[in-house]
């Protein structure tokens, strides 16, 4: 729908309070909007769920590392889950919890929405829409990233109400393939993206064996070709029993090997930053 293209973010340099464990690792400063970064996280408990029975919100994290992931989502462009998660948690996905005195502008929402079933009351369009003084300083529009055979009415009912569509082609499977996201980033202006979930997004992230044929694999950036760059996941001491899982069940193999690169203590949660190999 919307063709401009997004003006390109301005790298804040972050203050010294932010975590230097992040800092040194994420996202990758050979990232550019060529090759964009892509980081994949997640909160999970000691029985690897992230959420309770039916995708049921779970408080896994402790306040230190809830604030560790403002931090996170502050250091890339995007941040981007898909349209279950909207519909589940109705999240903000803003980094709120950072002193308002930084002044670092909140990371740009992207929905991953095949059938276009975003849902107009939600409160990120709600925030976006009753909040004009604060666009771009702590509120950013959502973007919807959905099929392009969606009609056009259901795509301008979509922008009417306040959000932007992106239409991109869809697999044979009608799923949105996670190979096409850089390039759909690189034609955002997006130079790295923080992808939360939920389990079948990080799923098939993590299963995602190369990037697009835009991109070109770099050393720096987690071996020949993976499409993610780097895992960070938050470990609370808890287990949820039946729940959601990391992974759904039938889809443990055929993930990638892993570099651990540090674990950090924060609070009662372990964090831990690895890069794909």
């Amino acid at each position: 729908m919307n063709s401009s293209i997004s003006t390109l973010p301005t790298p804040l340099p972050l203050p010294a309070d932010a975590p230097t464990f992040l800092t040194e690792h994420l996202p990758s400063a050979s990232a550019t909007v060529d090759r964009p970064h892509i980081t994949v996280t997640w909160a999970q408990s000691l029985d690897s769920k992230i959420a309770g029975p039916g995708g049921k919100r779970v408080m896994i994290s402790g306040p230190e590392s809830m604030l560790m992931t403002h931090w996170l989502r502050a250091m890339h462009d995007a941040i981007l889950i898909g349209v279950n998660t909207l519909i589940l948690d109705d999240p903000r996905l803003q980094a709120n919890l950072l002193p308002e005195s930084l002044a670092i502008p909140p990371p740009q929402p992207l929905i991953l929405d095949p059938r276009l079933r975003f849902p107009l009351s939600s409160r990120i369009l709600a925030e976006w829409n009753e909040r004009p003084l604060d666009r771009g300083k702590k509120v950013k529009q959502p973007w919807i990233i959905c099929g392009d055979d969606v009609s056009f009415g259901k795509m301008e009912e979509v922008e009417s109400a306040g959000a932007r569509v992106v239409p991109v082609p869809l697999d044979e499977k009608g799923h949105i393939p996670p190979s096409s996201l850089p390039a759909i980033l690189t034609s955002l202006n997006l130079r790295s993206v923080m992808i939360e979930g939920g389990s079948k997004i990080l799923s098939s992230f993590l299963h995602a064996p190369t990037r697009g044929s835009n991109t070109s694999p770099s050393p720096s950036t987690g071996g020949s070709g993976v499409l993610v760059d780097s895992v960070v996941v938050t470990v609370g001491p808890m287990f949820i029993g039946d729940g959601i899982g990391v992974v759904p069940e039938g889809e443990q193999k055929g993930l990638p090997p892993l570099k651990h690169i540090h674990t950090e203590t924060m609070g009662k949660d372990s964090v831990m930053v690895c890069s794909v190999e």
